[in-house]
Formats: structure tokens, sequence, C-alpha cells
């Protein structure tokens, strides 16, 4: 009987009828082993394999963070393998010098892993990158010193200058301390006391710089003008007719760069006056004439700001004193240094 029934399971087990059972159709007198693999065992799930190993986080290449994993894991006895693993690191982050129009050299992607995002690294744009500024150009500590001679350089003007020339004298000093005027040089000052931009007697300060030209070798003019305009006339949009008129001629001839500079406010008796009133209606007028001009280049000094709050400058309200010139030289100068006027 036993061997009859074990005949029967053995039947029924070849026609499924035994699907719902766990374990194999077999008994401890079936002569053949059902085999290790019966049950699901370590393969159903992964094993240590299964979970990236180093790949879990990229490590920097040279020129970037690689994206691929890195050794990739090893995958388990049923398991799969470890892939892409870990998303990218700081892959992107550029070098000291700005985003590179290229990608680094990408670092080496890990043995199990894919190539790399190729952010821009070491091999990214050098540094100073897309956008940066030079730091070239005029102004203080370019200009070339020494190239001026003194009769290059026309100093023009009235009182304010021909009173006692203690103007140009310090402009010359400062010149020659800083190596931009030959020591036995001079500049060319032409000023003559009551003289005004819009005369027309041959000491009128168009025709002061119309003698100093007449030899062709100005580059420079350092000026004031139109105060004896004021101050005689009270005809202040003369004194800018005059001035219009004579910069182009000084272009004709070649110069290259003017300093104006303007009058303090007048002080004393002449601060009451119409004289102030002149002048504060044509320096607004005059500066927009010089800011405007690029043959020759016109800077602009309004000397209100030197002299404000220094009354010991002047001693008859308009006129410089010994200290007004040595401070009104010495602010001309530095005009003239930063801007590589007669260096």
């Amino acid at each position: 009987m036993p061997t009859t029934t074990k005949r029967i399971a053995v039947n029924l087990c070849v026609l499924g009828l035994f699907l719902g059972a766990n374990t194999a159709c077999s008994s401890s007198d079936d002569p053949t082993p059902a085999g290790t693999g019966g049950s699901l065992g370590t393969a159903g799930s992964k094993a240590s394999g299964g979970t990236p190993g180093s790949a879990g986080s990229a490590s920097p290449g040279t020129g970037g963070m690689s994206a691929g994993a890195g050794s990739g894991g090893s995958p388990g006895s049923g398991g799969s393998l470890a892939g892409l693993g870990g998303a990218p690191g700081a892959a992107g982050a550029p070098t000291s010098g700005g985003a590179g129009a290229s990608a680094g050299s990408g670092g080496s992607p890990g043995s199990g892993g894919s190539s790399s995002i190729g952010g821009a690294g070491s091999g990214g744009g050098g540094a100073g990158g897309a956008g940066g500024t030079s730091t070239g150009g005029s102004g203080s500590g370019t200009c070339v010193k020494g190239q001026t001679k003194g009769n290059q350089v026309a100093v023009i003007g009235e009182s304010f200058i021909a009173a006692t020339h203690g103007i140009t004298q310090e402009i010359e000093k400062q010149a020659k301390a800083n190596g931009s005027l030959a020591q036995n040089e001079k500049y060319v000052d032409n000023s003559v006391s009551g003289t005004l931009l819009s005369g027309s007697d041959a000491n009128a300060i168009p025709n002061q710089y119309k003698k100093a030209a007449q030899g062709g070798m100005i580059k420079y003019v350092l000026m004031d003008g139109g105060g004896n305009d004021c101050l005689q006339a009270n005809n202040g949009d003369a004194a800018l007719a005059a001035a219009q008129a004579l910069f182009p001629n000084m272009a004709k001839d070649g110069v290259q760069k003017v300093v104006y500079f303007f009058y303090p406010d007048p002080l004393g008796s002449f601060a009451s006056g119409s004289l102030k009133t002149c002048l504060d209606a044509l320096r607004p007028k005059m500066k927009a004439l010089c800011d405007g001009l690029t043959a020759p280049k016109c800077y602009w000094m309004d000397l209100r700001t030197l002299w404000n709050g220094h009354s010991e400058y002047t001693s008859d309200g308009i006129h410089p004193t010994s200290a007004g010139s040595v401070a009104t030289g010495g602010a001309i100068w530095e005009v003239m240094k930063t801007n590589c006027v007669a260096q």
C-alpha cells in the first residue's frame, strides 16, 4: 500500500494538483533529492553588493566632480548592479577663474559608472574669466614724465595770475620737483592785468594765446578769463562768446589740453556788487563749454571749493596773496598730474 500511495502522489505532482504546496513533491523515501535551489534563499534579495559601494558619492576628478559611480559596488549573488549610484557632487563648481567655456578634464569615471558630467574644473576659463575689465587707461601714475618743454605751455589770463605771477611760479616749482620741467626752463606766461576775454587790444586774452602760439609749439594752455569782463563791463556773455571763438583756434594749432580755473567768490566790497552776480551767471555756461570740448580737451576747475573759508588767500577780496597763489598753483598742478597735462 505505501508503494501504491507514493506512486499516486508522484502522478498528482506531475499533474500540478499540488501547486499550493510550499514544499517539493518529495518525501524522505524519495531516492532523488530536490536540490538546494528549491527555496527562495538569498537569491531573492540583493546581497551586500546590491547597494552601491563607494559610488554612492561622487569623487572629484581634476576637472570637476565625476557623475559616475565610483567602484560601482559589486552585485550580490542575485542582486542588480549598483550602476550610477550616487548623485553627482559639486560637479558644476567652477575654479577660481570663473565658469570655463569648456569642460575641464572631467575626472575619470568609476569602474562601474558612466563618464563625467564635465563640470567646469581646472580646464575651465582661466583666472579673470569672462567680463574681466582691464585696469589700464589714463589717470594719475600713467603719464610719461619729462616730455614737455617749458615753451610748450602757455599761461594766459589777467591780474588773478599776473598781479604777482605767483600761481605760475608755484606750478613751475611743482613741475620741476616732479621731473616734468627742466630746472632751467619756464612756462610762457603771457598774462596781463586788466585784460578781458572779449577785448580787442593787443593784450586781450585771445591775443595772449596768439602771441604764445606763433612759434607753433604750444601743446597745453593754463588759463582763467571772464573776471574783468564782469568787473569792468558786467558782460559775461561777451566773455563766453570770446571763449567759444578761442578754443577752435587752439584746436587748429594742435593744442592738446587746457586747464581752465575759474574764480573763487569775491570777498569784501566786491562781494556785494555786480561782480559776483555776473560771475555766478557766467560760471555754469563756461563750465558747460569747457566740459563739452574734445579738441582741445578741457579740464574745468572751480576754485570756490579750494578758497572757501580761507580769507588769508586774498588781501583785497579778489587777488591771491602768496598763500593763495601757493594753494591755487598746487591745486592746478594736481589736476595737471591727474590728467597728464604738461608732464
